[in-house]
């Protein structure tokens, strides 16, 4: 019995004996452990808005532009981890580009990206463009209406103020324009004239509106009787 206590007494000891010394070994390993599984490189692929800079003066991009690219991009795994497509934009200068149809190249210097990530690749490398010149012009507008009046009672006239609004864009879409609608206006039960605000919806595409964003619908809501009226009295 007083040997197996000697024995513990000599293992406990041993455990304790420069107890500070071989607690600070194991904190030094333990951060050599995390700088070499952080330092570790890695590579990911993300995709990045592009930006087009320096579009000449009378000019605008035409057609379906690509606004994103993928990048493969590489650094410690520990800030790969952290990243998002929102730390990266693609610039592509298109001043020295003209009228007409291009084949622009991106190279990994012309990504935005944080200090401690390398781009290494840019897909694709090369993105066709199309400017076109710079066109105005007045286009009709089509309010939408949803549900329908009381019973009893039809929609007689519609009415748009303005009637027609500018847009500005590439010169072969504004010239195939269609024409602008109005956010849906609902009309469920109505019995008389009803006027609303209605914003205008952009069409998918480059061509912009210039100014207003709204107009005024007026709807004018009637009984059914009234479309046999006008006999006069007699």
């Amino acid at each position: 019995m007083a040997m197996r206590q000697a024995v513990s007494d000599a293992l406990l000891h041993g455990v304790l004996r420069y107890w500070e010394l071989k607690l600070l070994s194991l904190v030094i390993a333990f951060t050599l452990w995390l700088f070499v599984v952080g330092g570790e490189k890695g590579e990911i692929v993300l995709s990045a808005r592009v930006e087009y800079l320096n579009v000449p003066s009378g000019l605008m991009l035409a057609g379906p532009a690509p606004d994103t690219v993928d990048l493969q991009v590489q650094g410690n795994r520990s800030a790969l981890r952290r990243l998002t497509s929102d730390d990266f934009r693609a610039q592509v200068d298109v001043a020295r580009v003209g009228a007409g149809d291009a084949l622009v190249e991106l190279h990994p210097d012309q990504v935005l990206a944080p200090r401690d990530v390398t781009v290494l690749r840019v897909s694709p490398a090369r993105l066709r463009l199309t400017l076109e010149p710079v066109a105005t012009a007045e286009v009709r507008v089509v309010p939408q209406l949803t549900g329908a009046p009381e019973p009893g009672y039809r929609v007689a006239r519609v009415s748009v103020a303005p009637p027609t609004v500018e847009v500005r864009g590439p010169r072969s879409e504004v010239a195939s324009r269609p024409p602008v609608q109005t956010s849906p206006i609902d009309i469920s039960g109505v019995r008389g004239p009803i006027t609303r605000r209605a914003d205008l919806i952009p069409a998918p595409g480059a061509v912009r509106l210039t100014k207003r964003r709204s107009v005024d619908v007026t709807v004018e809501v009637r009984e059914e009787r009234d479309t046999h009226a006008g006999g006069g009295a007699r």
